[in-house]
């Protein structure tokens, strides 16, 4: 990872939590693309907020980070012109020469390339990019991530499996746009923000948008049979930045759910009370992806009573508190609970408080 100066830093701090942005720089910086983003900005956004966007793209750049930005369709060129302004873009056709070396040469000028197709699709475009271009694809709106039909903002959209809610209707089918993607190109990753939380979107787990996904195999197993424990051990550890001080808790293992390539996983044990939540481990990247909740989905559906318990420092309290129906604090612990009978809250929050700790203090 590059050496960070302090107004970088700074500047990143305000925007997320460190060990989130220094995880997500490496990721980026260790990847093999042409470009580490391919921006697909719409003509409300270059005009609300090109010196935003620009702005975002100079301190991209300063983290050699360069991403391109491609305008597709009919108001391509409308799209050129706002932001021909702005000295930091180099334009060229889609239709030109070669694009892989317009990129190498707008990077050696420290400029951003911008391909302009107007005679082609967004999906067109795409298509023909991914993924030897980029890997990442965001999609930029005036009015950023995608909401519900309600009015609530949808972190996730699913493009093969169920989702939660109804999407807002929009001008341009998005949600269709991602799934032709996903389907032609796995691995892309596809969002969708605002020129302002552009960077939040990039450098943060939780994001600033809507992340397009297919949607996780949760694998469901009874006690452990069948799982390769050397995956799961090496989950746990790595989510929880510890290490386990014994593996014994593992016999106690009624049910777990496991996101089939071992990015998630909840382990659950039976009790008089309902089900004893062991661990909720998910993957630092997967975490951004929307794996927890698919995992707690699971788990909810099959479980009604569940009880759980979490380091007060736990910066995830917040989230657990929005699932549960109660809570108490004791000690170090928060003590969680839903669908666990009146009369048996006293005996969860027993079982809890003296049940030796898996980990070790320290990693």
């Amino acid at each position: 990872m590059i050496t960070l100066n302090k107004t970088i830093r700074l500047f990143l701090d305000s925007i997320g939590r460190r060990d989130e942005y220094e995880f997500y720089l490496d990721k980026f910086q260790s990847e093999q693309s042409a470009c580490f983003a391919l921006l697909c900005p719409d003509l409300g956004s270059i005009e609300a907020g090109a010196e935003v966007l620009a702005f975002d793209l100079h301190f991209l750049l300063r983290l050699e980070l360069v991403p391109a930005i491609l305008l597709c369709g009919p108001e391509a060129v409308k799209m050129q012109a706002a932001l021909a302004v702005e000295p930091i873009f180099e334009f060229q056709s889609m239709e030109a020469a070669s694009v892989s070396g317009f990129i190498r040469q707008a990077r050696g000028a420290e400029k951003v390339p911008v391909l302009v197709a107007e005679n082609m699709t967004m999906e067109a475009a795409l298509l023909q990019l991914l993924p030897e271009t980029a890997k990442r694809v965001h999609f930029i709106r005036a009015a950023g991530g995608l909401n519900a039909d309600s009015g609530e903002p949808l972190p996730y959209v699913y493009t093969h499996k169920e989702n939660l809610h109804t999407v807002e209707p929009l001008e341009y089918d998005f949600p269709s746009l991602g799934k032709t993607l996903l389907e032609a190109r796995p691995g892309v990753h596809l969002s969708i923000t605002s020129p302002i939380n552009l960077l939040q979107e990039i450098f943060t787990v939780k994001g600033a948008g809507t992340l397009f996904r297919r949607g996780s195999e949760i694998l469901n197993f009874k006690k452990l049979d069948g799982v390769d424990r050397v995956r799961l051990l090496n989950l746990l550890e790595t989510s929880f930045g510890k290490k386990l001080v014994s593996e014994a808790f593992l016999d106690q293992v009624s049910h777990a759910y496991i996101e089939k390539d071992y990015r998630g996983a909840v382990l659950l044990e039976e009790h008089p009370a309902g089900f004893y939540l062991s661990k909720f481990a998910v993957g630092r990247e997967a975490r951004g992806e929307g794996v927890a909740m698919e995992l707690w989905r699971e788990v909810s559906r099959n479980h009604d009573a569940l009880f759980w318990r979490s380091n007060v420092l736990n910066p995830f309290n917040s989230w657990y508190h929005n699932q549960a129906a109660g809570h108490h604090a004791e000690g170090r612990w928060q003590i969680f609970w839903r669908g666990v009978p009146t009369e048996a809250i006293s005996g969860i929050i027993g079982h809890c408080c003296t049940r030796a700790e898996d980990f070790a203090c320290e990693a």
